[in-house]
């Protein structure tokens, strides 16, 4: 939507409404996307960052499809994956850019310039980086930003920004593991890993399954997050 149907849209109380029925359209045509060219775009962001030390994992709902379905879930629209931020290299939009990646997004906390979520997009399937930090010395969280509690998303990021979630799990390690006949990155303790995320029932599919609904690890985060638009910038 252009940003002046954003604020009519707000001002009418229909613009959560308008999202949602633009995203709905949006994230069929990803579904389909990451069907045809999931495993090819898993690969090659593996290979682009190998020779940086990146060790990309699955994570969220691409880690529930490999544990429980042994495929993507069909109606997954995105790729999750989960990267250290001990391992981000500061010029990791750069080297994601020279291979063919678009950036699409980022997210990040003001108070101390964290990046929290960078995604990119590759032959039309949505490629999210969620970056872990170190809580402790036994816990890593990565942060999920959720649409403002009313405000059209530009206006929220020049005010006061985006509530979020911290999603918390144990320190873990991670190591390639077989999917759809190639070998990519997963947290060792997947099981315990998805428990924290979904619930103990995690492999029980479950019909319009709502975050909070269940027993995890997931809680409200009480700093808020912002959109860098310099990603604008390059869309241009």
């Amino acid at each position: 939507m252009s940003r002046i149907i954003q604020k009519i849209a707000a001002r009418l109380g229909l613009y959560q409404y308008c999202v949602k029925i633009i995203n709905n359209y949006k994230e069929k045509k990803e579904a389909k996307a990451v069907k045809e060219h999931g495993v090819e775009v898993l690969q090659l962001v593996q290979d682009v960052l190998a020779p940086h030390g990146v060790r990309p994992f699955f994570y969220a709902g691409l880690l529930l499809g490999a544990y429980r379905e042994h495929n993507f879930i069909p109606y997954d629209y995105d790729l999750d994956l989960g990267v250290f931020a001990s391992e981000r290299p500061d010029n990791i939009v750069q080297i994601m850019q020279k291979n063919g990646f678009k950036w699409v997004r980022q997210f990040y906390f003001k108070e101390d310039n964290r990046v929290t979520i960078d995604q990119f997009d590759y032959k039309g399937v949505p490629v999210d980086f969620y970056y872990f930090y170190e809580v402790d010395e036994y816990t890593m969280a990565s942060f999920v930003p959720k649409r403002h509690e009313y405000k059209e998303w530009y206006e929220a990021n020049e005010t006061d920004g985006f509530p979020c979630d911290i999603d918390s799990t144990d320190t873990f390690t991670v190591s390639k593991k077989e999917f759809l006949g190639h070998y990519f990155y997963m947290p060792d303790t997947a099981e315990q890993f998805l428990k924290d995320l979904y619930g103990d029932d995690f492999m029980q599919p479950i019909q319009g399954w709502v975050p909070g609904t269940r027993k995890t690890r997931r809680d409200p985060y009480p700093v808020r997050q912002y959109r860098n638009l310099d990603v604008m910038k390059c869309e241009r």
